[in-house]
């Protein structure tokens, strides 16, 4: 059997779909939305803490480098707690999905002593990310095959998160279930992995908001250069070009601010935070929900179990 890339308004269709019924099985338990707002806390905090540190740096001001060192280690960490939060969506999911209502606290209790689990998927998580950070710097077929590696670690990865949050599986026995779920994905889900159509959708949707934001917030740092603060002026047009022509407020004189230009990339690193976390608890609620399926039809709600036939076969 051939699989193919789904195109970008095929993607779009299915982001749209997925997002629906995902949001169709938040809404039996709201629970389900403890664990990602936690990440998005988290989030936005290591996000806060790594561009204060900075602010201060350029600013002169003392204990930046505390604040960067503090950035550094969340990065480090995010990865240990953001598995932990996952396997704990992906148990709330399971939990749900058989006809319960758990609270946050009852799946953390369920999640006790797995330990040495999250901190494997941590690991494997960091290793992942070096590769998939290796890739845009390697060409050819180097790159390629760094590139199926990081996406076969996606796809293994959140098959193992409901093996470990179900059946508290180590990662080798939950390695041994992966083939008999590898012949049952949707033909969608192979290739480029295919729930991460919503990946590659929001980054395509959201291109034109960096793009004129970054736009938006030169201009600002042209408009209103003269009365920012001067730890972010970076002088006069006439000291990058002495050719520079007036063109309506902008002159030979104009001072430019790089302000502006550093709040909207503080502000787009949140949301492309905040956006990549909503995209793994869509994954985690969709493979939490095909694992169950597979493994343990009998035990799913009978109400739920029509609706996911089309829902996790990506079709209406």
């Amino acid at each position: 059997m051939e699989f193919s890339k789904p195109d970008k308004k095929a993607r779009l269709a299915q982001l749209g779909y997925l997002v629906r019924h995902t949001f169709t099985v938040v809404g039996r338990n709201r629970a389900l939305l403890t664990p990602l707002i936690a990440m998005w806390v988290y989030a936005t905090a290591m996000v806060v803490v790594f561009f204060v540190g900075l602010f201060l740096v350029v600013n002169g001001s003392g204990g930046g480098g505390w604040f960067l060192f503090g950035g550094v280690l969340m990065f480090f960490y995010k990865y240990f707690f953001y598995n932990r939060a996952e396997l704990t969506l992906s148990r709330l999911t399971y939990d749900t999905a058989i006809g319960g209502t758990p609270s946050h606290s009852d799946a953390r209790r369920e999640l006790a002593g797995l330990g040495s689990q999250v901190r494997s998927l941590a690991m494997l998580d960091m290793i992942a990310a070096w590769v998939a950070s290796r890739k845009n710097k390697e060409g050819g077929l180097m790159s390629l095959v760094l590139g199926g590696i990081g996406e076969v670690w996606d796809l293994v990865n959140h098959f193992m998160l409901p093996a470990v949050a179900i059946d508290k599986l180590g990662l080798r026995d939950g390695a041994g279930r992966l083939k008999r779920l590898k012949e049952h994905v949707p033909e969608t889900l192979v290739g480029v992995f295919g729930v991460d159509i919503m990946g590659g959708v929001i980054g395509t949707l959201m291109a034109p908001f960096y793009v004129f934001g970054m736009l938006a917030a030169i201009v600002c740092g042209l408009y209103f250069g003269a009365s920012l603060p001067e730890t972010f002026s970076a002088g006069a047009l006439r000291d990058l070009s002495p050719d520079i022509p007036e063109v309506g407020f902008i002159g030979p004189d104009t001072v430019f601010n790089w302000l502006p230009v550093f709040l909207f990339v503080f502000l787009g690193f949140i949301l492309q935070a905040v956006l990549a976390r909503i995209v793994t608890a869509i994954k985690v609620v969709y493979f939490t929900l095909f694992y169950s399926r597979l493994m343990h039809p009998d035990a799913l709600d009978p109400k739920m179990r029509t609706d996911l036939e089309g829902y996790l076969e990506l079709e209406g």
